[in-house]
């Protein structure tokens, strides 16, 4: 009996230890399409972070600069210190071009919203910040035109797992 209760002790104790901050969230706009469609459901690791810094390329989970209570999902293009510029609405970082095979440059927006800049730049993004971009770059709201042309890392919240 003893063992068993031993064991199981164990047990609650890995499984403590093994446990990560993982939530389901359904994909607010069609900002990042067509990596991830709009209203499809995605997990956020809320843990990742706490590991590592986000990376290029990271799908991510950024308080909205224009709507304080709302979060999006972006795509981390441009990293601290770095020298970012959109063209045509592909990105270069330090003046090379990036290799984006997940961009739609279609020209659909929601609901007749003005469509985002096809240019933007060149920006030296803060040392304490990160520059996204949504994957949709006709119709996505993102660092092209929010209040703030970079996020803070502190309003990076998640990494998404597809």
């Amino acid at each position: 009996m003893q063992r068993f209760v031993l064991c199981g002790f164990a047990l609650g104790l890995v499984g403590c230890a093994l446990q990560t901050d993982v939530r389901l969230r359904k994909m607010p706009d069609s900002g990042m399409e067509p990596t991830i469609r709009a209203q499809e459901v995605v997990r956020e690791n809320f843990d990742t972070l706490e590991k590592r810094p986000p990376g290029r390329f990271d799908l991510v989970v950024v308080k909205d600069p224009d709507k304080p209570d709302e979060t999006t999902i972006r795509r981390v293009i441009a990293l601290p210190g770095e020298l970012v510029q959109v063209s045509a609405y592909r990105a270069s970082v330090g003046g090379r071009s990036l290799d984006e095979p997940f961009i739609s440059t279609q020209p659909a927006t929601e609901d007749g919203a003005p469509r985002p800049k096809a240019e933007f730049g060149p920006l030296t993004v803060p040392t304490d910040a990160y520059f996204v971009l949504g994957d949709n770059r006709a119709a996505a709201s993102d660092n092209r035109q929010w209040r703030r042309s970079s996020v803070p890392v502190k309003d990076i919240l998640a990494v998404v797992e597809r």
